[in-house]
């Protein structure tokens, strides 16, 4: 993820777990943020959910290999703008957090 990133975007942070990329988020203020749906102690969603509660938030980009419509728009409704199928990173990840940085909804086709 960092390497197709890096390329078009300055990348300021990784982290292993849903509570340090919380952190980590609020020390870095970045525009935009790339998380996986499952991680450990905070998932995706609930970080998104935190990251709500900023103004102005980043926009953000969820990645999954779930592809269940329901899940999806969970993500939209915890306020994601851009989900990201695992099988189409290299296709659509740039795109995605391109579109979220400019306050703009992307979601891979299925």
């Amino acid at each position: 993820m960092v390497s197709l990133l890096s390329g078009e975007f300055d990348v300021v942070a990784t982290a292993p777990d849903g509570r340090i990329a919380l952190e980590k988020i609020l020390q870095y203020r970045p525009d935009a943020v790339v998380l996986d749906l499952e991680m450990p102690f905070l998932n995706g969603m609930e970080v998104t959910r935190e990251l709500r509660k900023l103004t102005p938030g980043p926009g953000v980009v969820i990645c999954s290999v779930e592809s269940d419509e329901e899940i999806v728009e969970a993500a939209q409704q915890a306020g994601a703008l851009g989900y990201v199928f695992k099988t189409h990173m290299a296709k659509d990840l740039i795109e995605a957090v391109k579109s979220a940085t400019s306050g703009e909804s992307f979601i891979s086709s299925i």
